[in-house]
């Protein structure tokens, strides 16, 4: 935009600049280089460099007007060193409260706020310093008359065709100042509205290529059936093109033999068209015939230890109680549009056997039901009475029935257990034995037992806050809980509530401090409400790229709204501040607004242009890691896209108003105490 490499050098060493610098203060402060850091250093590149773009920016005006490298870079540098400091001290004081957030949100992003932070003190250094110093000395009296090319020239005259646009532009903006007000009102609430319909959910599901398929058979299934369940499951998924390789596993560590995971992962992000959440919805549909081993189709990285995201806890004491809660809520969950996948920790009882002994008829022969259970023990488990040693190595040896002797079922009849006299006593004579279901485990949290329902979000649903509201409304109006029983969120359903507090609470932090920090820049507690009035055009504008892309108000996107807060407020500061710096000077109001605009409008544009480069490729999620942060780079990119045309015109429209009731307290201040 400036038409030289000296000037394309002078700001973009910046960029080294600062970022060696933050190694160095993370280094101090102990952070790692991890995938938050990195996010933070991302973002901060759109960022870093606004400063000493502002700076180089207006020391180049100055050179146009005629004067000496060194006196322009002293009087440009000086011109805008307030404006930098509080564009700079906005970033931070928008970040820092984020580095300093409780619960699980807190431990992400405590080194994400407190990196941005670094950056951008090392990037106000370098525009004071590094920027004045190079245009002093390397950019030479020469530096407009060197050969302009065809794409320069072009680029020359467009520059000045859209600041004459601009400049006519301010001057109906300022004779319609109302109706310019109104209709961005109308912009404002037409467009912050979508919030309504954007789905809102922890984090928006991951294309990283590779997901869990967990099923579970019938209690007491062997483990040869389940084997060839899995076995049949698998063959179906294997035959999708877009898999490289599935892993099965049945018992998962445990006894469970109707426990089975199978491990599927796709081949290359560049060879497939398909994403990881497409894929599981074919899938579901590929096995709906085994839809009696309850399969669930789970990403399980980041679900904080369990198969599936949401998870919703029924704590009681009575289990029948409990089970008939849990089948009133699967059968509303089943088909709600936010949740996939719905499933309950509950299951039918597991096949059993049971040696229920006379007390009467044990006592009378002798038989003690502890002896007599060791002994039925010692039948299907054994025991090891000794050990065979091998020169320096012993190995237990274990005694016990046949495998096809230990089936308690068939052996009952001919089983025989001893007495205290040592003598053996047919096991039927002193019990009978009853085939019945026993629990396959009992779930306890603080000491009362629970159900969990769980679920997996859907990705074109209205996200896991309607699914949460739905469920309170269940059990406000639908579900009845009998006293002393309970439920409560837990996993990203659990998190996605602080998540929400969080935010919100470093927003307005934020805001405060934003507004403190002008307050006493400016030295005047109305001057920044100009400078603050930008916000909501950028969120507006951020709900909007959401809404029309289809993603998800998440952690990332929200963290990008936050990011917006400090951005928004800088191209608000560069109008305001020069536009006072005239009115001082004894320049009329308007003509003030005018010239300010004029002159400013360069760097805006240019800060920008810089900050949607850098946010490009988080939005446009290049790989299969970064995917997880696209609707950052979205909300951001849409952001910036709103505050900066709407501050163009909305801010000067604004700034007559907002400086008549500065100059009118200001009067009734100086009646009051000056008298």
């Amino acid at each position: 935009a400036l038409g030289s490499g000296r000037s394309t050098f002078i700001t973009g060493i910046a960029l080294p600049d600062s970022l060696l610098g933050a190694f160095i203060l993370m280094l101090i402060a102990g952070f790692t280089v991890n995938v938050i850091t990195l996010l933070s250093l991302s973002l901060a590149v759109g960022l870093l460099i606004d400063d000493a773009i502002v700076v180089r920016e207006n020391i180049f005006r100055h050179l146009e007007m005629g004067e000496k490298p060194k006196d322009a870079a002293l009087k440009g540098t000086n011109e805008v060193m307030l404006a930098v400091v509080a564009t700079t001290l906005v970033i931070i004081a928008v970040f820092a409260p984020v580095s300093f957030l409780t619960g699980i949100v807190g431990r992400f992003f405590k080194s994400f706020g407190l990196t941005v932070c670094f950056v951008m003190v090392i990037s106000l250094l370098d525009a004071l310093t590094m920027a004045p110093m190079l245009s002093a000395y390397l950019a030479g009296k020469q530096e407009r008359k060197e050969k302009k090319n065809w794409l320069l020239e072009k680029s020359a005259k467009f520059e000045h065709k859209l600041s004459s646009f601009y400049e006519r532009l301010l001057g109906y903006v300022l004779r319609h100042t109302r109706m310019v007000l109104l209709v961005s009102l109308g912009i404002f609430l037409v467009t912050f509205s979508t919030i309504i319909w954007i789905p809102k959910s922890f984090k928006q599901a991951s294309d990283n290529g590779e997901f869990m398929v967990f099923l579970t058979a019938d209690p007491g299934t062997s483990l040869d059936q389940s084997e060839k369940y899995a076995r049949e499951v698998d063959n179906i998924i294997r035959k999708n093109g877009l898999i490289d390789l599935t892993v099965i596993s049945i018992g998962a560590g445990t006894e469970d033999t109707n426990s089975i995971s199978i491990y599927v992962k796709m081949i290359d992000k560049s060879k497939r068209s398909v994403t990881t959440t497409k894929l599981k919805d074919i899938l579901r549909k590929a096995t709906s015939q085994y839809a009696f081993l309850k399969p669930v189709f789970s990403d399980t990285v980041g679900n904080f230890g369990s198969k599936q995201p949401f998870l919703l806890y029924v704590r009681g004491d009575d289990l029948d109680e409990l089970k008939k809660i849990s089948d009133q809520l699967m059968a509303k969950l089943k088909d709600h549009p936010s949740l996939k996948d719905v499933t309950t920790s509950y299951q039918g009882g597991k096949p059993e056997f049971q040696v229920i002994f006379d007390k009467r008829k044990a006592e009378r022969l002798g038989v003690s039901n502890n002896m007599a259970g060791m002994e039925l023990r010692t039948f299907v488990e054994g025991q090891t009475p000794t050990k065979f040693k091998i020169s320096d190595n012993s190995y237990d040896v274990r005694v016990r029935l046949q495998q096809d002797q230990r089936d308690l079922r068939k052996i009952f009849s001919t089983s025989y257990v001893p007495n205290i006299n040592n003598r053996l006593i047919p096991l039927s004579s002193v019990s009978q034995g009853i085939e019945t279901e026993g629990p396959m485990e009992i779930d306890r949290l603080n000491r009362a037992r629970y159900v969990v329902i769980s679920a997996d979000i859907a990705p074109k649903g209205p996200g896991m806050a309607k699914a949460i509201e739905d469920i309170k409304t269940l059990f406000k109006k639908d579900i009845k809980m009998p006293p002393d029983y309970d439920y409560k969120f837990e996993g990203q359903a659990k998190t996605f509530g602080e998540l929400v507090s969080s935010m919100l609470f470093a927003a307005a932090i934020g805001m405060v401090f934003v507004y403190l920090i002008l307050a006493s820049l400016y030295e005047s507690f109305i001057i920044p409400l100009t400078i603050i009035l930008v916000v909501p055009l950028a969120l507006c504008g951020a709900f909007s790229a959401l809404f029309i892309t289809g993603m998800s108000l998440d952690l990332f996107s929200m963290i990008g709204c936050i990011m917006l807060m400090g951005v928004a407020t800088k191209n608000s500061i560069l109008l305001v501040d020069y536009t006072h710096k005239l009115i001082d000077e004894g320049v009329e109001r308007k003509e003030a607004i005018i010239r300010a605009g004029k002159i400013r409008l360069r760097p805006i544009l240019m800060t920008s242009f810089a900050l949607l480069a850098g946010m490009v490729p988080i939005a446009f999620g290049l790989s299969e890691l970064s995917s997880f942060r696209q609707a950052m780079g979205v909300a951001v990119m849409g952001g910036i896209i709103s505050s900066t045309l709407l501050s163009l015109i909305v801010v000067p429209a604004a700034f007559t108003y907002i400086d008549d009731f500065r100059l009118w307290v200001s009067s009734k201040a100086r009646k009051t105490f000056v008298g």
